[in-house]
């Protein structure tokens, strides 16, 4: 199928919309100029939309996605949106509608007409969107001017998980250790720049990987840096870590995470299937899932997310449902609804490039389930986000128990604060309200050449944050050499 567009410059945003619903090879998205009569010249397999060019980005894409319902006789349940973010734009929306001097019920009414109407979103997505907005405007301020967030990235696990494209790496101690030499060090240098910023963190999160490949002395070095060159209260600000694979869980890390002050943590088992965790290449049982929150129970933290996955090889909605139900009873207050996502990188696409093609459907009644579930037990959405290659053109989306939801998972997706990020494989944002923009700085990937290029990366750290002068510079080269 050959889609020619008359008007735009740029293919891409239609050309994502074409790819949920056809594969690469199977269609072209082509910017034309149309001229009178040209529909009339061409295949039976093209198309021509925007005829005479009057017609808006959004209208655009509302025509061809009739034209591919039409083709593929199939719907998208988040309709014509193909961005990570659609609560942000429900959020601009809703911002319009209040600017008008309306009723928080009027402008909730409203934005759930337009995003139905613009975007044909279905009823389903419609009524789960309008319930994270609520959510938000009920339970979190908007971010403070003056605050951040700061991420910090350790690129290690266990093994490598068949669907995982992140930056983690199986990694021997000495591996680690060095790496973690490095990343201390680009936490003292962006520290000592923060400080004269006169600016604080909201929260803190410390991701992966694994961080808790790490082993307790090690985690301790590490959070007392960040408290010590952030000038932190511990206890004072979200504190999240994600102990994610329970094989690396023990009481000893326990203890000392909640020595620190670390008020919420991670335990993620994506399946409490036996099966389902052998297939994905985890090194570990539901058992041990279990171990974990026994070793967490009573230790203080404030709340405890799990993950659970949608569409993993060979489960079916009773799979996933009793893996929920199990979550739920073990006590997560906070769990994470994904639905799965095939990434460039991933085992799984190497070895099915089509699989998130394949199970949307089940992918959907999972969902469904799960969500039915989930509000039954008290649980209310917060977040959400999407990603390509996801299965159905579904979503993830983050529920809680009221209060438990995670501040720094809503920061990211909303946009609006400065994300400082440290360490391999993490991306940075840097927030400008003036323009209401980002601007990414991200950290390379692979941990080896982290360290190679350690200068380079705090030297781009303090183009955006820092003052260091040029022989300031040669001094510090000097003495990380």
């Amino acid at each position: 199928y050959r889609f020619y567009i008359n008007g735009i410059e740029n293919e891409y945003h239609f050309g994502e919309l074409a790819r949920l619903f056809l594969d690469d090879g199977e269609f072209e998205v082509i910017p034309v100029t149309a001229f009178p009569g040209m529909a009339a010249l061409l295949g039976r397999d093209s198309r021509v939309l925007n005829e005479d060019g009057s017609l808006s980005r959004e209208s655009i894409k509302r025509q061809l996605y009739g034209i591919l319902e039409e083709i593929t006789g199939t719907t998208q349940p988040w309709g014509t949106l193909t961005g990570v973010r659609p609560l942000k734009l429900a959020f601009q929306v809703y911002d319009q509608e209040k600017s008008k001097g309306i009723s928080t019920g009027e402008c909730l009414r409203e934005t759930r007409r337009r995003m139905g109407g613009e975007y044909l979103l279905s009823p389903e997505k419609l009524d789960l969107l309008m319930d994270i907005l609520s959510y938000q405007l009920e339970n979190v301020a908007p971010p403070d001017p003056a605050t951040d967030s700061l991420y910090v990235g350790i690129p290690f696990c266990p093994t490598r998980c068949s669907y995982c494209a992140f930056a983690s790496n199986v990694a021997s101690q000495d591996d680690i250790e060095r790496y973690l030499g490095d990343l201390l060090k680009e936490i003292d240098f962006m520290g000592d720049i923060y400080s004269r910023q006169h600016r604080r963190l909201e929260s803190v999160y410390i991701g992966g990987g694994t961080p808790t490949t790490l082993d307790p002395e090690q985690l301790t070095r590490l959070i007392e840096a960040i408290y010590s060159s952030f000038d932190i209260t511990p206890g004072s600000i979200e504190f999240t870590v994600e102990a994610g694979r329970p094989d690396t869980i023990t009481k000893e890390k326990i203890t000392a995470l909640r020595d620190l002050m670390v008020d919420r943590i991670s335990i993620n088992p994506q399946t409490m299937k036996d099966h389902t965790l052998e297939l994905m290449g985890r090194s570990h049982d539901a058992e041990q899932i279990r171990e974990a929150f026994r070793i967490t129970e009573g230790s203080g933290f404030t709340t405890v997310n799990s993950d659970l996955i949608a569409g993993l090889p060979e489960e079916n909605v009773s799979d996933f449902t009793e893996s929920l139900r199990q979550v739920i009873a073990l006590g997560a207050e906070n769990i994470t609804v994904h639905t799965l996502s095939v990434k460039h990188g991933s085992r799984l696409r190497a070895q099915d490039p089509d699989y998130y093609r394949k199970r949307g459907d089940v992918a959907g009644e999972m969902l469904r389930e799960g969500g039915r579930i989930l509000c039954s037990a008290g649980y209310r959405p917060y977040y959400i986000y999407r990603q390509k290659h996801q299965m159905g053109g579904l979503e993830n989306v983050g529920w809680c128990r009221p209060g438990h939801h995670s501040l720094y998972n809503i920061r990211i997706m909303e946009e609006k604060q400065t994300v400082i990020a440290l360490g391999a494989g993490a991306i940075g944002k840097v927030y400008y309200p003036e323009r209401d923009g980002l601007e990414r700085i991200a950290n390379v990937s692979n941990y080896r050449i982290y360290s190679e290029r350690f200068p380079e990366i705090l030297r781009r750290k303090n183009e955006y944050f820092g003052t260091a002068s040029d022989p300031e510079w040669d001094r510090l080269e000097e003495s990380w050499h």
